[in-house]
């Protein structure tokens, strides 16, 4: 009675042993990537006034955890007939990433990231010219001198990543952003925020088109 209970066992541990290799996938190897954010360079193609580009950098702390970083600046410069304006600012974004992809096929590492930003942008911004013409007083010029100008906001990502290459990734996401605190006194509207968009919209739909190239520091 013993023997067969104890051949049974080993019986059952002996095909159940398979199904745990095969239910067990492989880990993702770990490292960073260093990578560009293209929005800059593409919104210059559509508004000629803007010039900026960010890198960024992607960190996975765990299979379905990574860390976020980006830096990088904004300039703004156009002239008009009522008036001239100037901005130059930089802008951080900080954050993590969660990757939603339902199944992982083995040897992949395409994503599908939801994440959650902070933004600050740091901006100097002038009006060296501006002027109100009236058609009966006389026209009025005057000028704003240079003010700085802090934004902080809020952003959701979400968007699809996949690998290309070895080890180079291409991705896009939407970004949906919130202002959180300014420091501008209305004075001077900002045109654009660093990093965030239109200046006067307090909620903005933004978009990101990165490059990168990941580097493996353990498998």
């Amino acid at each position: 009675m013993l023997r067969s209970i104890f051949i049974s066992l080993l019986l059952l541990w002996g095909s159940s042993l398979p199904a745990q290799l095969v239910q067990e996938p492989p880990s993702r190897p770990q490292g960073f990537t260093l990578g560009v954010n293209l929005a800059g360079p593409l919104n210059k193609l559509l508004d000629g006034d803007r010039t900026g580009i960010s890198f960024l950098t992607r960190m996975n702390l765990t299979e379905d955890w990574f860390f976020i970083g980006e830096a990088g600046f904004e300039n703004v410069s156009f002239t008009k007939e009522a008036y001239d304006y100037e901005s130059n600012g930089t802008f951080l974004r900080l954050g993590l990433a969660r990757d939603m992809l339902p199944e992982k096929e083995a040897g992949s590492m395409d994503n599908i990231l939801m994440g959650l930003q902070y933004g600050y942008a740091l901006q100097e911004q002038t009006a060296g010219r501006f002027s109100i013409f009236n058609g009966y007083w006389d026209d009025y010029h005057s000028r704003v001198g240079a003010n700085t100008l802090n934004t902080h906001w809020a952003e959701l990502s979400v968007g699809p990543r996949a690998e290309v290459f070895h080890n180079f990734f291409l991705s896009w996401q939407l970004n949906l952003r919130v202002v959180l605190v300014s420091s501008n006194s209305s004075t001077l509207e900002p045109y654009i925020v660093p990093g965030y968009g239109i200046g006067d919209n307090k909620v903005i739909l933004g978009f990101a088109y990165t490059l990168e190239y990941f580097i493996p520091w353990k498998k």
